[in-house]
């Protein structure tokens, strides 16, 4: 399988349209300002930061791990690690649905079929949104009672996702959904009788633990950002505040279905940060940055995973 026949063009133009989006809010942040927050960025702390973002996508390779045992699907550590990095290359998909890749690659290496492995990749999206939404909660404490509505609309999108797995019918209308959508047609039949297969996913033990990792996760990656914003010599929000602040801005991205939440991640994370006294056009360049470390950072490295994967150098279909 070719690289191009999974990236395809509307990968490119997920990339071309961020430069631009970026381009953008670096231009109405200034040129000069960009410059002088760049110039003050403390390089000691680079690599302190690039540990710990890798270190809190760790923690979701155990939740992977949890979630595939569950189902009795049991991995050498080292190949597995490198299939669930390399879901990260299309990270800039809305609600980070490429990752379904890690199906073509468990199929291609391990014979695991795509209608085994596909649903289970859809259950961490669920988890994905109930640990933010559990941090984002906080938020209220914090900004008030203001982004209660944004709080809401979110748990209503995770309820209608988990009724959609446990009713048929729903999960049914779920399908026709993502037949419609180009780039996610190829996984409909992998999905369509992945029914059963979510539903047992969703087990207690397995559910329990995997949000705790969930939370733990947002909670370390929030150290990491907490750090981007010391080395810039940014010190206006603490460190809970600034946890709960970027997970609000994760699930204003998703429920946008931007790809990667571009755009309005920054936008959101840039307009709160602004609330807590960061000036607007200096919280724009800080959003960038960190979303350099919290997407593009997991982009680069999940290109470099795809390749020693192998996973697409195997001829099947």
């Amino acid at each position: 399988m070719k690289y191009l026949e999974i990236f395809g063009r509307n990968f490119i133009l997920i990339i071309i349209a961020a430069i631009a989006i970026y381009s953008i809010f670096l231009v109405v942040s200034d040129i000069n300002l960009v410059y002088d927050t760049l110039s003050n960025f403390d390089w000691k702390f680079f690599p302190l930061i690039l540990i710990i973002i890798f270190c809190s996508w760790l923690i979701l390779f155990v939740r992977w791990e949890i979630i595939l045992r569950s189902y009795k699907i049991h991995l050498p550590v080292k190949d597995n690690l490198l299939i669930y990095l390399a879901g990260s290359t299309f990270a800039i998909t809305p609600v980070k649905s490429g990752e379904l890749i890690k199906s073509v690659l468990l199929k291609n290496k391990f014979d695991v079929k795509r209608s085994v492995s596909a649903p289970l990749i859809l259950t961490e999206r669920i988890y994905d949104v109930v640990g933010t939404i559990t941090i984002a909660l906080t938020a209220i404490v914090f900004l008030g009672l203001d982004y209660l509505p944004v709080i809401f609309v979110a748990i209503a999108i995770t309820f209608f996702v988990v009724f959609s797995i446990y009713s048929k019918s729903s999960f049914d209308y779920f399908l026709r959904l993502i037949k419609k959508l180009r780039f996610l047609r190829r996984f409909h039949a992998s999905l369509e009788n992945s029914h059963d297969i979510l539903r047992s996913s969703l087990n207690k033990k397995t559910v329990i633990s995997s949000c705790v990792l969930t939370v733990s996760y947002r909670l370390l990656e929030a150290v990491g950002i907490y750090l981007i914003l010391l080395s810039l010599g940014i010190d206006v929000v603490s460190y809970f505040e600034l946890a709960s602040t970027y997970s609000m801005s994760v699930i204003l991205g998703a429920i946008s279905m931007s790809p990667g939440g571009i755009g309005v991640t920054e936008g959101s994370f840039a307009g709160l940060l602004a609330l807590h006294g960061l000036e607007f056009s200096t919280a724009l360049v800080v959003a960038v940055i960190v979303r350099f470390f919290t997407l593009w950072y997991a982009v680069i490295v999940g290109f470099i995973a795809l390749r020693l994967s192998r996973g697409l150098n195997v001829n099947t279909n």
